[in-house]
């Protein structure tokens, strides 16, 4: 049977109660690696204090360290400042520092996030700084005397060599990164763009209800007034031999009915958006035993339980029962699958009345997706006459729909007027 899908909400006033941290740490990128290279920057430059070891090793690890928590956000702006930074403290004769390790994440984020001139930055950044070590060492090879040119030679191209395959792993794990999150954005859109086109098809599934709901009230109430109508005119004229009063009376009929017709169709106009009017009867809880009998003859047991009387419930209710009723069993005939049996239970109290339709086939069909408007059309029929409805499997087996209608005393002017 088709489940409808309904969202709901863990917490008060509608906010979703927050319980997925892993899915904040995700969506928070900035704010995660600025608490997370923060306090990496911070304990290294508590590091120094506690050795007393604070010189250029410091005051460039620490700032490249804590540049860290722009690269996936700014990854432009990352790599800019940690290579300057690298190429810095070689300029100052200090050739490696712990902070270098941030170069490669560095172009990592620019390969990563960035955009593909930010990601040939990155590249050529990183490529920079391995020829600026290796040239740096192969110079101070040179200057020793225990170097020379074939020191200096081994120094540049090892370094370069080691350097370079480094990069290329760097990008080759950064393009993986870029196309997950690529993969992961694609899906993302699908999501939404699928969400919205639920919405819309349950707006539209709404809007047909409605104009449904619009022409059965138009064939019950409108119909009826036009009898009122037609009735009073003509005691008017049968009264003319008769006491005054009763003329009155009479006209002031006509111009009540003649009002109320003006202001339905107006109202239905609203609904329906649309011209076009049928007249006919319409189907009432009269006629559930008729409907139980069909749904018998088509192979589904079903037993009909009807608890009070329905007489003199508001015409336009008994339709929407009977809707309601019949909806159901076509669902259980189609979801159920083979062997089901169904029951209707009607049960009328002084206050409320109270329908529900029990089946104990397989609950939820699996070759359904759950987003069909038949629970749409009833939770919308419900709703006109102040009502409630719940759908759902049931803890064993089964599958149960269940509507509970007040009976108020607004119901009233109503099934008055549908008695004509």
């Amino acid at each position: 049977m088709t489940n409808g899908s309904e969202h709901r909400t863990d917490a008060p006033g509608g906010r979703v109660r927050f319980r997925d941290p892993f899915r904040w740490i995700i969506e928070n990128p900035g704010t995660v690696d600025l608490i997370g290279f923060g306090g990496a920057s911070f304990l290294a430059l508590l590091f120094s204090l506690w050795t007393g070891s604070i010189g250029w090793w410091t005051l460039f690890t620490v700032p490249m360290i804590a540049a860290g928590a722009l690269c996936r956000v700014r990854p432009l702006l990352g790599v800019l400042l940690i290579g300057g930074l690298a190429v810095l403290h070689l300029l100052v004769n200090v050739p490696v520092v712990m902070g270098d390790i941030m170069t490669f994440y560095a172009m990592f984020c620019a390969v990563a996030y960035g955009r593909p001139v930010v990601h040939g930055v990155g590249v050529a950044a990183g490529m920079l700084g391995v020829f600026a070590q290796a040239t740096f060492w192969a110079i101070d090879a040179l200057r020793s005397e225990y170097g020379g040119p074939i020191e200096a030679l081994i120094s540049f191209f090892g370094l370069g060599l080691v350097g370079t395959i480094t990069i290329v792993a760097v990008w080759a794990l950064a393009n993986l990164q870029r196309a997950r999150v690529r993969q992961l954005a694609l899906t993302r859109d699908r999501a939404e763009q699928a969400l919205r086109e639920r919405e819309q098809r349950t707006a539209l599934a709404v809007a047909a209800e409605r104009a449904r709901i619009a022409r059965e009230m138009h064939d019950v109430v409108a119909h009826s007034l036009s009898v009122i109508i037609a009735q009073a005119d003509g005691g008017r004229f049968v009264a003319a031999q008769k006491p005054e009063k009763a003329a009155e009376v009479l006209a002031t009929i006509g111009e009540t009915g003649r009002a109320a017709l003006a202001d339905m169709r107006s109202l239905l106009g609203v609904l329906r958006q649309e011209d076009e009017t049928s007249f006919g009867p319409q189907p009432g809880t009269e006629m559930l035993g008729d409907l139980t009998d069909r749904v018998i003859a088509a192979g589904l047991p079903v037993a009909l339980e009807i608890n009070g009387s329905l007489d003199g419930l508001p015409h336009a209710l008994g339709v929407s029962v009977f809707r309601l009723v019949q909806e159901s069993l076509t669902n259980v005939l189609k979801h159920a699958g083979p062997g089901a049996s169904a029951a209707v239970r009607i049960t009328r109290a002084p206050q409320q009345l109270i329908i529900e339709v029990l089946d104990d086939g397989q609950g939820t069909d699996p070759s359904s997706d759950g987003q069909g408007h038949g629970l749409t059309g009833m939770r919308e029929r419900m709703s006109v006459f102040g009502g409630t409805l719940q759908a759902g499997p049931l803890p064993s087996r089964g599958y149960r729909v269940r509507a509970t209608v007040p009976l108020t005393g607004s119901l009233e002017p109503l099934a008055a007027c549908t008695a004509w």
